[in-house]
């Protein structure tokens, strides 16, 4: 604890893990406590206990974890992300953890290099190298830690800004000048704007030669089109015959061209039909509302004519 740097008046979380002894964990907190002084804040938290405690975005300047020497302590992407949710911005981290010089499938601790990186995924920055604590033999001998097991010290930030927080980007792809009236417009280079800019006096300068629209022109663009080459090309021909056939919902006139060339056929009259079949054969097979009832029989195609006593019986 002597070699952390700790500033008065500063809010410091102390997180323990293992079976730490009280002893161990007490004389750590007197130790930050004397330098934090009273305007300061000590305040201890079991790393399994860590997110359950639900403490508020930014509440400390300072957090501390795996010093206290004891079991191993792995920091997950979990556990370091409430970490740096919990510090302010520009709030560090003093981490102890206990690394493997090669990684294996079997061990779940990570290496050097591992961790470093694991604590930018986790939104830390300015991560320092790792440095090696010293272990005693009574602490490897309880640790029961081969000769490829290290402690490392790592000191990283959090970043000045709030997690979550947004901020508006001023984005600008050019060199701007700002005119008479304070508004701002892109900077033109004066040389390419001169070789545009044709003032008043040069349109009414005859040595200024201008070119006319109609020189610009060829013959063929002169020449009046063919109106068959006008003509509307959609549709496609029938099977077995050149004659083009229009599309669906034609709008090009190709529809209402091939309508127009289509000689119109006047409509069949219809043939009146008997319901019965039996009008032609007289009174006696006709139906009750068959209109032929009192007249004679007739022939099948016959013009039945009515006399004038008829129709004066029907009125």
């Amino acid at each position: 604890m002597d070699r952390i740097q700790v500033e008065a008046g500063q809010r410091v979380l102390l997180i323990w893990s293992g079976d730490a002894s009280m002893d161990t964990i007490q004389s750590a907190v007197q130790q930050l406590a004397q330098k934090v002084t009273e305007n300061g804040k000590v305040q201890m938290e079991h790393i399994d206990r860590l997110a359950l405690a639900n403490h508020p975005n930014s509440s400390f300047d300072l957090a501390i974890s795996g010093i206290l020497q004891s079991s191993p302590t792995v920091h997950d992407t979990d556990v370091l992300g409430e970490i740096c949710r919990i510090l302010k911005p520009n709030g560090k981290i003093v981490l102890g953890e206990h690394v493997t010089e090669t990684s294996s499938d079997d061990s779940k601790l990570k290496t050097a290099e591992k961790l470093e990186s694991t604590l930018k995924i986790s939104g830390f920055v300015n991560v320092s190298k790792p440095e090696v604590l010293s272990l005693s033999d009574d602490v490897k001998k309880s640790l029961q830690t081969g000769d490829n097991i290290q402690l490392v010290q790592v000191i990283a930030s959090k970043p000045s800004y709030e997690v979550g927080s947004t901020a508006q980007l001023k984005i600008s792809f050019g060199k701007k000048t700002i005119d008479s009236s304070g508004q701002t417009k892109p900077k033109v280079d004066e040389n390419v704007a001169k070789v545009w800019t044709l003032s008043a006096a040069e349109i009414m300068d005859d040595e200024v030669e201008m070119l006319n629209d109609d020189d610009l022109l060829e013959e063929e663009d002169l020449k009046k089109p063919d109106l068959g080459s006008l003509r509307a090309s959609c549709g496609t021909a029938s099977e077995g015959t050149k004659k083009r056939k229009a599309c669906k919902n034609c709008t090009c006139g190709l529809a209402e061209e091939l309508e127009a060339e289509t000689p119109k056929t006047q409509p069949k009259a219809k043939t009146v039909t008997s319901a019965c079949g039996n009008c032609y054969l007289g009174d006696a097979f006709r139906c009750s509302s068959c209109p032929y009832i009192g007249m004679p029989a007739f022939k099948l195609g016959e013009k039945v004519i009515l006399s004038g006593q008829q129709l004066q019986a029907d009125r």
